[in-house]
């Protein structure tokens, strides 16, 4: 799956996107990736309340890779 992520709420839906494909409730997902079910569902939600190496983590562990891409100059 390939997509542009343009804000947290966008990286939640992708999120929510796998765990759905793969058939597993929060609580499951959870549990595989060493998390609460809270920070799951902050996270499916776009509202994580902290971005941190668990954060990252977590993507990893999902096969979400996050790469920027330098802008066009626009002066």
């Amino acid at each position: 799956m390939h997509g542009v992520m343009k804000s947290v709420a966008d990286l939640g839906l992708m999120v929510y996107g796998i765990r759905q494909r793969s058939g597993l409730s929060q609580r499951e997902l959870a549990s595989r990736l060493g998390v609460s079910q809270r920070y799951l569902s902050e996270l499916e939600t776009g509202k994580p309340k902290v971005l941190n190496d668990q954060f990252f983590a977590v993507l990893e562990k999902l096969g979400i890779e996050l790469t920027f891409r330098e802008g066009a100059d626009r002066g």
